[in-house]
């Protein structure tokens, strides 16, 4: 901070928070917004930021090399030369900090994001432009860099809209649903820019309560027993591309986090009317057995490859399952439509994994965030996840090792992992019935006592069936991931007594229905 900034504030007035290499003042009455739970976001943020800034500028390179190399006049080789020389040296990418309270995020992207041309920081309550304004000033930044803009974000958004100016970050942070901005923001974004998207409604995204209001928001159902983190996750997604298909837009899901009581979603977004055409294939309506629990997916739309090369578009076949459980003879609930495809991108999230290891100091989550990358980057390519709970809780039995039912899955030839978004969890490509045969092989070696179990209970349906597979419980050499090998930080611990999302700022906190409404 510089000595006349604060010579020009009176710091007797304020309490101060030290956050990366940022420090915030608050004042003393604390009218704006302030939750230090959340620096993990903000540090995955600036991480994702740093990565993504860097694949975009060495884009852009690539492209003006192609351009260059093909350029015959001197005029024409001079300018690109130029260009090129501004692409790898120049600050040139804008960030929209849309929802912006004190102003913390936008002061830390600005001295910890290299490259940055501008933040806009904005807001629409007046007395966090006055926050904004201190922060700035008390931080020793110019409000050319971080630039304070007192209006309402989506407005900001709209106006930039069929412009040059778009933004090439933006970044929607706010107090429960990001729904209601994400059509400015899926227009307002330049090709091939990021937006990081955060809903803390999860409650309402994860099915807890409300389901009605987490079909107005977000246009699926959400499904709240055995994976109900992952499918807020694709929920969001599936809600981010429908918004950007309006635009001939397609988002790409670089790394989509479940995080304590919030989830952030980091996607790159272009435009391309043949991808968009795509985007029927990447949605599915989610069957979830109301009695196992197990679960099947059923894309929306079916692409075939014609003799030219070209492609067809139909609605896909189905559906996927029977009216009844084929495991336990349940009726099914239904999610969804929600997105059915990658929701991480495996180079990106090595990249960011590998710049958090070489930056660790520059984290003050970095263990975490370190854990956490390092599960994502392990899980595979499939929705959903089963859990140890709910497995051997449908059966009545002890608990099976996790390692023993990675290695039989292993074993049986399918690829396993965890999820990030669940504790014991377990993401497979085995279909159900193999999932359920493991099981059955694990009761016949350590049996219930099936007098406790109710006469109508899924586990006697289950336990009825011999396996139709031979199983095979010997310890498998992947069943031991790398995050578990090294012990890292995998799932948080409650980080605070009384924890989660504090209340609205300068407002009674106001339930769901009322912000929905």
């Amino acid at each position: 901070m510089s000595t006349s900034a604060t010579s020009e504030i009176d710091i007797t007035q304020y309490n101060t928070v030290t956050e990366g290499k940022a420090t915030i003042l608050f004042p003393k009455k604390n009218e704006v917004f302030y939750n230090p739970v959340q620096q993990f976001n903000r540090d995955m943020s600036i991480a994702a930021i740093r990565t993504w800034s860097e694949i975009y500028n060495q884009e852009k390179a690539e492209r003006i090399e192609k351009r260059l190399a093909k350029a015959k006049d001197e005029e024409s080789i001079e300018k690109l030369q130029k260009s090129l020389d501004d692409v790898k040296t120049s600050n040139n990418f804008v960030v929209l900090e849309a929802l912006a309270a004190s102003g913390l995020r936008s002061v830390r992207y600005a001295k910890e994001i290299p490259r940055l041309k501008q933040v806009v920081c904005n807001d629409i309550e007046l007395d966090a432009m006055e926050a904004i304004k201190r922060n700035v000033k008390y931080n020793g930044l110019t409000e050319e860099l971080v630039k304070p803009n007192h209006g309402d974000a989506m407005r900001v958004m709209y106006d930039c809209v069929g412009t040059d100016n778009k933004f090439d970050v933006i970044d929607l942070d706010p107090y429960g649903s990001a729904a209601p901005f994400v059509d400015g923001a899926v227009q307002a974004v330049s090709e091939g820019g990021l937006l990081c998207v955060t809903c803390t409604d999860l409650a309402i995204l994860a099915g807890s309560m409300h389901p009605e209001t987490c079909f107005g928001k977000y246009g699926g159902m959400p499904l709240k027993n055995m994976f109900p983190h992952e499918m807020a996750l694709r929920l969001v997604l599936q809600m981010l591309q429908t918004s950007a298909g309006r635009y001939k837009r397609h988002i790409v899901p670089l790394a989509s986090c479940s995080i304590d009581f919030y989830l952030r979603v980091f996607v790159r977004v272009y435009t391309s009317p043949k991808e968009v055409k795509k985007s029927a294939s990447k949605m599915a309506i989610v069957y979830e057995c109301s009695g196992c629990h197990a679960f099947s997916t059923q894309p929306l739309g079916k692409i075939s490859v014609k003799d030219n090369g070209g492609e067809k578009h139909t609605p896909a076949t189905g559906p996927s399952v029977n009216s009844l459980c084929e495991n336990c003879n349940s009726t099914h609930h239904i999610g969804g439509p929600a997105w059915g495809d990658k929701i991480h991108d495996d180079e990106f999230v090595a990249k960011m994994l590998q710049h958090v290891k070489n930056n660790e100091s520059s984290y003050g989550t970095a263990k975490r965030m370190i854990g956490m990358l390092s599960v994502i980057k392990e899980e595979i390519h499939v929705p959903f996840y089963w859990t140890l709970a709910r497995l051997c809780g449908t059966l009545h039995c002890n608990s099976i090792p996790i390692l023993d039912l990675f290695s039989a899955i292993l074993n049986a030839g399918y690829q396993v992992s965890a999820a990030h978004a669940g504790k014991q969890s377990i993401k497979t490509d085995a279909p159900s019935p193999v999932v359920w045969d493991i099981m059955r092989a694990w009761v016949k070696k350590n049996p219930v006592v099936m007098n406790n179990i109710p006469e109508n209970s899924p586990a006697r349906t289950l336990l009825a069936k011999e396996p139709t597979i031979t199983v095979d419980f010997t310890r498998h050499p992947k069943a031991v991931s790398e995050s578990r090998s090294e012990h890292l930080v995998r799932y948080q611990v409650n980080p605070t007594a009384n924890w989660g999302p504090k209340a609205r700022a300068g407002q009674k906190r106001k339930t769901d229905e009322q912000v929905f409404e």
